[in-house]
């Protein structure tokens, strides 16, 4: 554009200067108005459309934000990491709500009487002294933690069913102020959408480190107005881990591990960017599919998984038999082909009983408790002769 010129036609050079002017004003406008709007913060004032991770040490799916009278929860989508899954407005009981409050889903704290979709998130509630608000819990059969055990025993706790299909009927009788869940993509909640309890989705297992699946305590701790106490907790998990991941840091030799069992004709590996990726690499542990992009798993093929895996150093999977302890030759018996891995034949197979055994609770939770049983099996030698691994067993006979 010239001088007298403005979209190729010619103008008076007054117009010329008051149409940069109008557009100079209408820039600065603009600029100033994305400045007030990045700096404001979340309390009535921040987009639904994107959350960023606040305060949080190593977690990006959640953000907590101190507001007048009230937080906000903000969830992550983890499939489209710009825009929110969810956001929670956190009012203390017995507060009077505030009048300016942005939209989303209200939650008075500290709640009470729960629905809980996953055992893992028991464990947290368990970590912060909460677990007594559990009211029922879905996939009964899968929980290992003692006291949830006991408590189902004794009808204290409700055996929902299976959470891809709970129990109506159950799950109303709760008279739960809200039910924690873990979302799936593109994924409904039925029936239990439309009950109008407040669903609180924990997408903690979409984090990429175990320490940033571990912080999500912090959230629990919001809605169980126990935060101090949530701080406190993450805050030794952080220590114990980071000194355990020191130690393999200087091992010399990383040895290399695949994971699970086939399930029909397809066999899970998890995706290279994955919290149990990086819970092996931490661990000293050379992860075989530790170059794929993704937090997600993998569906690989039988042939997939042997090719690159059948002269691996270490094969680790979880289990439920209540009956007993898996062994090598039920694994043969199972798939004949399984034999046929250098794991198999030199014992480098170790199982998690995972109805026997806290491994999924904990993983949530402690995340140092699992990193030391991988570190066990993969450098023995770092710790002395009688410490043994508490989650997995090496796979007899």
């Amino acid at each position: 554009m010239s001088g007298s010129e403005v979209f190729g036609r010619a103008v008076p050079f007054r117009v010329v200067v008051m149409f940069r002017f109008f557009c100079m004003r209408n820039f600065i406008i603009i600029l100033f108005s994305a400045f007030l709007l990045s700096v404001a913060v979340s309390c009535g004032h921040a987009t639904q459309d994107t959350v960023t991770a606040g305060n949080n040490l190593y977690a990006r799916g959640f953000s907590l934000s101190d507001c007048d009278g009230y937080k906000i929860l903000d969830i992550r989508n983890p499939w489209d990491t710009l825009r929110l899954l969810h956001r929670y407005l956190l009012v203390p009981k017995g507060a009077a709500i505030p009048d300016s409050m942005p939209q989303g889903t209200l939650l008075r704290t500290p709640l009470g009487r729960v629905a809980v979709y996953a055992s893992q998130h028991c464990a947290v509630m368990s970590r912060l002294g909460v677990e007594g608000n559990v009211a029922g819990i879905c996939d009964a059969y899968y929980v290992a933690d003692t006291v949830v055990k006991k408590r189902l025993k004794q009808g204290e706790i409700v055996d929902l069913g299976s959470s891809f299909l709970p129990d109506m009927e159950r799950l109303v009788s709760l008279s739960a102020e809200a039910i924690i869940l873990s979302p799936y993509k593109d994924g409904s909640y039925g029936k239990a959408g439309e009950l109008g309890i407040p669903l609180v989705e924990i997408a903690d297992y979409m984090e990429n480190s175990p320490l940033a699946r571990a912080e999500w305590i912090k959230v629990f701790g919001a809605l169980f107005d126990c935060g101090a106490l949530a701080d406190s907790a993450f805050s030794v998990t952080c220590s114990r881990y980071d000194s355990l991941a020191a130690m393999a840091a200087v091992a010399v030799e990383r040895p290399t591990l695949f994971c699970e069992l086939k399930t029909g004709g397809v066999w899970y590996q998890p995706c290279g960017e994955s919290y149990m990726a990086a819970l092996y690499r931490d661990a000293g542990i050379d992860y075989l599919w530790s170059d794929t992009p993704g937090t997600g798993s993998l569906s690989l093929s039988f042939e997939e998984v042997l090719s690159r895996a059948v002269h691996a150093d270490l094969w680790v999977f979880k289990y439920a038999d209540e009956t007993r302890d898996r062994r090598l030759s039920d694994l043969a018996r199972e798939f004949a082909p399984y034999s046929g891995f250098d794991a198999f034949k030199n014992g480098g197979v170790w199982g998690c009983n995972s109805v026997k055994s806290p491994f999924f609770e904990d993983l949530a939770v402690s995340p140092d408790r699992v990193l030391h049983d991988f570190m066990l099996m993969a450098h023995p030698e770092l710790f002395s002769a009688d410490d043994t691994a508490f989650y997995f067993k090496r796979l007899e006979k």
